[in-house]
């Protein structure tokens, strides 16, 4: 994805934090459609050929960006996950994190993502490894919540659950309780 080469010092991290930084709040406010490396290197005042040494295609930065954007969610699983005495107080903070995370810029990242997997075979392929990471870390809140819970059950609520996510930026029209209804009701089928 990016040349790690070019990350060993900090100046190059700091370029290629640059880079990356930029290059997501590009893709959130005009889209894939606007999204190039000659126009990102242009606004910060960068060669292309300096960029394309960090990310050397726009596929290649895209897919950094999304690697690290699903980082980010399986970080706020974990770091909920044992935070809290009771475990469904994890999990409600967990839902909160990530329907805060999914309904703002996030949302509009995993958006991009699921719409490039449908004719790319490389977005597909970290699509799918983005959700089956996500599974994977979701699957011990819902464990705590209920241990006696058999594996396929599990796998099936997670998804559930997950689908709730997924919808919540969907809903523009709605009230000012909408997360905690959405948290209780992920946590009625986590603990069912």
């Amino acid at each position: 994805m990016q040349n790690k080469d070019a990350v060993s010092t900090r100046k190059g991290a700091s370029t290629r934090d640059r880079i990356v930084a930029a290059a997501r709040h590009k893709l959130i406010e005009q889209g894939i459609e606007a999204f190039g490396l000659r126009e990102l290197a242009d606004s910060l005042g960068l060669t292309l050929s300096n960029v394309q040494y960090y990310f050397k295609t726009r596929e290649n930065l895209l897919l950094f960006i999304f690697e690290q954007e699903a980082a980010r969610d399986v970080a706020v699983i974990n770091a909920h996950q044992h935070s809290f005495e009771r475990a469904e107080d994890a999990f409600c903070a967990i839902i909160r994190d990530l329907v805060t995370r999914w309904r703002g810029d996030s949302g509009v990242l995993f958006s991009t993502l699921g719409t490039l997997a449908l004719h790319n075979k490389t977005f597909r392929k970290l699509y799918r490894f983005t959700y089956t990471n996500f599974y994977a870390a979701l699957e011990g809140p819902i464990c705590q919540m209920n241990p006696e819970l058999p594996k396929d059950e599990v796998k099936l609520r997670v998804r559930l659950v997950t689908a709730l996510i997924d919808g919540s930026p969907l809903q523009t029209q709605v009230g000012k309780d909408f997360l905690q209804r959405l948290q209780a009701q992920a946590e009625l089928i986590a603990k069912a």
